[in-house]
């Protein structure tokens, strides 16, 4: 790839990940867009269980591009009223949260062209060795959990947020139970 195009997909890379980090501190995932941003473009769906809240965004032009360009969309799921808007880093959120609560956000891209690629398959299962405390602008207390694939045409971040630095296992739990609930569609 020529040096042009790779800081292109780098700068591209780091909008798409601040966007997906900012949102209300869950899962994020990205779907790479094809002709235009409605073309069958949707969010994940959560089918969480009991005492979680699901909040979905619209399909949206990523960052700096046109939607013909790049399209993404956010969903997120979390065991606490989410307090910031969908795509940002979720001060509010955090700042309600107890030790016990976990906030998924899911973001999906759809580029063209497309560079994502394959880093795992879906759903993600989050391991506590993948869950560092200290996440930038977060208190120390919060840990969080980073993921970015490719799933079809669509690039998938997620981003989980947990009350407290080192999630228990049954946070853990929780948080994979809703991952595999949640359905990427297309």
């Amino acid at each position: 790839m020529a040096v042009a195009a790779r800081m292109q997909f780098i700068n591209r890379t780091y909008l798409i990940g601040l966007a997906t980090l900012a949102f209300a501190g869950g899962v994020f995932v990205a779907v790479q867009h094809t002709h235009s941003a409605s073309a069958g473009f949707e969010p994940v769906r959560f089918e969480p269980a009991a005492d979680w809240h699901v909040r979905t965004g619209s399909v949206h032009a990523c960052p700096g591009v046109k939607a013909t360009r790049c399209s993404q969309v956010s969903s997120v799921v979390s065991t606490i009223p989410s307090r910031d808007c969908l795509t940002c880093l979720p001060h509010k959120t955090v700042a309600a949260m107890a030790p016990g609560d976990i906030l998924i956000q899911v973001q999906l891209a759809v580029e063209h062209p497309t560079y994502a690629r394959r880093a795992f398959a879906w759903p993600p299962r989050i391991r506590r060795n993948q869950v560092p405390a200290g996440f930038e602008g977060l208190p120390n207390h919060i840990s969080v959990y980073q993921g970015q694939t490719r799933v079809g045409p669509r690039q998938v971040f997620v981003f989980a947020v947990f009350g407290r630095a080192l999630p228990t296992q049954r946070q853990l739990d929780r948080a994979n139970a809703e991952l595999r609930r949640a359905h990427i569609p297309g």
